[in-house]
């Protein structure tokens, strides 16, 4: 598992696969660095069909995230945005 520490405001790219033509998917939870509580902000997924982008899908920021990158998603990113800092532990990819 990898930890990632995003601060308020700050946009980080939490996963990123290039050139990978498997199915995955991608969980992740968050979870505010001051202690328990609510978490809120955006979650961006960038993906590509082969050479050609597809609009990015933006989502609302949950405690606990899944997000799946397709076949023809060889360029495939997934940043967050939070509204308070959160420390973001992303969880081992699974073939979909």
């Amino acid at each position: 598992m990898k930890e990632v520490v995003v601060r308020r405001g700050e946009r980080c790219r939490v996963i990123h696969r290039f050139s990978s033509s498997l199915s995955q998917t991608f969980s992740f939870e968050v979870e505010p660095v001051a202690g328990p509580g609510p978490v809120s902000g955006t979650v961006e997924v960038k993906g590509s069909r082969w050479l050609f982008r597809k609009d990015p899908v933006v989502l609302e920021l949950q405690p606990t995230m899944t997000v799946r990158k397709g076949f023809w998603d060889t360029l495939y990113s997934v940043f967050v945005t939070p509204d308070q800092d959160v420390k973001v532990t992303l969880h081992r990819a699974r073939l979909s």
